[in-house]
């Protein structure tokens, strides 16, 4: 954004390495300190996390031999039973390994040192990694035998399943679930249908840890590509958003705490990522009189499972009345008299009190409601006539609202018009004409993710369908970039990945076209039949379908709505004849190329 200029970059850096001095330059006190004692206890678990996650190709065994001897190293350093927690100690044990760093390939950044070496590994992290098989649960009985034979052994092998398959998890995230794996077992393995029970609570588990590490990679992925600034103000609307009862001295507080806690996970910095947001979670519990009245019951819980309640609490109530009035927010003060630093605070207030007072708007919507703002308050603070200047404000600051909303509605009413899987198709049409160099699975599953959005939001009450729409969509077009990023989309994609975090939903959604895509010359190897489409059933067979309209909007990405309904009622009718046929197979290689003709001939290619 605009209106955070590098100096905020500035100032959350000089926090980061002063957090010994409890304070920043502008004086915002933090609730961090700078005492990082690690007990045996933790540094188990947060070992196995850390060298899992920069190379998740090592087994077990690997990993287990790299935590034994870095925490025999550790305890050789400490005097007093506080063990040495710097990453540097964890990064050392991975290059000390010779062999295991040539058999993984990480000599190139094991003969570099200090931040260049970190930032090495750290680029080596990928998504899922290709090496590493999908993740599946074992066997209820096997589960139950394994956990009662060592319970220790069984969770850690959970976390190392977990770690390596999801680089970018943040640590206390990874054991939060492990806590709750350990309980399911524990519960199941007494139930009397164990099948069933493990079935419904690995499926919440599951659920869970696919969400978080969508979020915590996309989070990592937004600093990476929008530095500090986008997310120092993404946090105060956040916790602005959550904790509506506090003043904005405890937001600037704990923003700049929050944002840090962002950049050391991200950084792979486990210890003072668990560490530090234990720190700030007991801080906000200990204030909770003067921050909000809804994390109550959050408190009460262990402090594994309390950083999950509070971020998944629901937003506060916009305190009794409070009011803004954006045209008034100003006073008498000129903006453009204003020192960088001093418009930096300005506009954290202004997203202070505009997220308390709004608590259920999308964050990106308040981004691009500040972002107008600022451009406003430029303008007319040059223009000598503030007042008249800002006639028009509130109604400028409101289109991003109604833009929003009117989306939302939009959505939902085509959602609950459609159903699922129309809805899908009609998304797999739009996608596929803006990002035909995806394959057929990248689009289908791309456009299923955008179809449980539908599906999450639009059971909610209207006035939270933005709201909900915005946030989740935020994640999915976040992944979609994670994808560019990996391997360039289009000329479009980079554009609306890149230029803008605020207003990447907007530009998604304006981008209708990759105008520089050539279709492929046509190819009937796309479009052979089978008796294997009589034979499919329910979602294999929409799959089945899908793939097939993926091929015509690739071919002709002009498609009118007329041309599909045409062809997809005459693929209908060859499913209806061939399936009926004694020889289905002989039907499909008699009739089908006749369809392939005649769809050629209506679509011209």
């Amino acid at each position: 954004m605009k209106w955070i200029t590098p100096a905020s970059l500035i100032l959350l850096l000089h926090f980061a390495a002063s957090k010994a001095l409890h304070e920043n330059e502008f004086g915002i006190a933090s609730t961090l300190d700078s005492s990082q004692c690690v007990t045996e206890k933790n540094v188990l678990s947060i070992a196995t996390i850390t060298f899992t996650q920069f190379v998740p190709e090592a087994t077990e065994e690997e990993v287990n031999k790299m935590t034994s001897d870095v925490l025999a190293a550790m305890k050789k350093n400490s005097g007093d039973g506080c063990l040495e927690s710097q990453l540097s100690v964890f990064l050392d044990e991975i290059c000390h390994e010779t062999e295991l760093s040539n058999k993984y390939g990480l000599s190139g950044c094991c003969s570099q040192s200090g931040v260049e070496r970190h930032q090495c590994l750290l680029a080596r992290k990928k998504t899922a990694p290709a090496s590493v098989p999908p993740f599946q649960f074992p066997e209820p009985a096997e589960s139950c035998k394994a956990h009662e034979e060592n319970r220790a052994v069984f969770m850690n092998r959970f976390i190392y399943e977990v770690s390596r398959r999801n680089p970018f998890m943040y640590a206390p995230a990874i054991l939060s679930l492990a806590a709750q794996y350990d309980k399911v077992v524990l519960a199941c393995c007494k139930a009397d249908n164990k099948e069933e029970c493990f079935q419904t609570k690995r499926a919440s588990i599951a659920k869970e840890l696919r969400e978080g590490s969508m979020l915590n990679e996309h989070v990592c992925s937004v600093i990476r590509k929008f530095g500090s600034r986008n997310l120092q103000a993404t946090t105060i609307i956040k916790l602005s958003q959550k904790l509506t009862e506090a003043n904005f001295t405890e937001i600037q507080k704990l923003a700049l705490d929050v944002a840090l806690i962002h950049e050391e996970c991200c950084q792979g910095n486990s210890l003072e990522c668990l560490q530090d947001g234990e720190k700030v979670m007991t801080y906000i519990c200990s204030q909770q009189n003067i921050l909000s009245s809804k994390i109550a019951e959050c408190c009460k819980l262990p402090m594994i499972q309390l950083g999950f309640c509070i971020i998944h609490a629901e937003n506060g109530v916009k305190p009794e009345g409070l009011s803004l009035n954006p045209s008034q927010f100003l006073g008498d003060r000129n903006f453009a008299q204003f020192s960088s630093e001093e418009k930096i605070m300005f506009m954290a207030s202004f997203l202070h009190e505009y997220s308390r007072t709004h608590p259920n708007l999308p964050v990106s919507v308040i981004l691009r409601i500040a972002k107008t703002y600022q451009e406003i308050l430029e303008k007319c603070s040059q223009s000598g006539n503030l007042p008249g200047c800002q006639d028009n404000l509130e109604e400028e600051l409101q289109k991003h609202i109604e833009e929003s909303q009117a989306l939302s509605k939009q959505s939902c009413a085509l959602y609950q018009t459609l159903g699922d899987y129309k809805l899908q198709n009609l998304f797999l049409i739009g996608y596929t004409r803006k990002a035909p160099q995806l394959t057929s699975a990248e689009l289908i599953d791309l456009t299923g993710k955008m179809v449980s959005i539908a599906s999450t939001c639009c059971q909610l009450s209207e006035e939270k369908w933005s709201g909900c729409g915005e946030g989740m969509a935020d994640i999915f077009i976040g992944h979609l970039c994670i994808r560019n990023e990996a391997s360039p989309v289009n000329s479009g994609i980079s554009h609306c990945c890149n230029s803008s975090y605020s207003n990447r939903r907007l530009c998604i959604t304006s981008f209708l076209r990759d105008e520089t895509y050539a279709p492929p010359p046509f190819s009937e190897d796309k479009f052979i039949f089978h008796k294997d489409l009589c034979q499919a059933h329910g979602k294999a067979l929409q799959t089945m379908k899908q793939e097939l309209l993926i091929n015509l909007v690739k071919q002709k990405p002009e498609l009118t709505e007329e041309q599909l309904a045409a062809v997809t009622a005459d693929f209908s009718g060859l499913l209806e004849k061939c399936c009926k046929a004694q020889d289905q197979e002989v039907c499909f290689t008699e009739e089908g190329p006749k369809l392939i003709s005649k769809t050629r001939d209506a679509l011209g290619v």
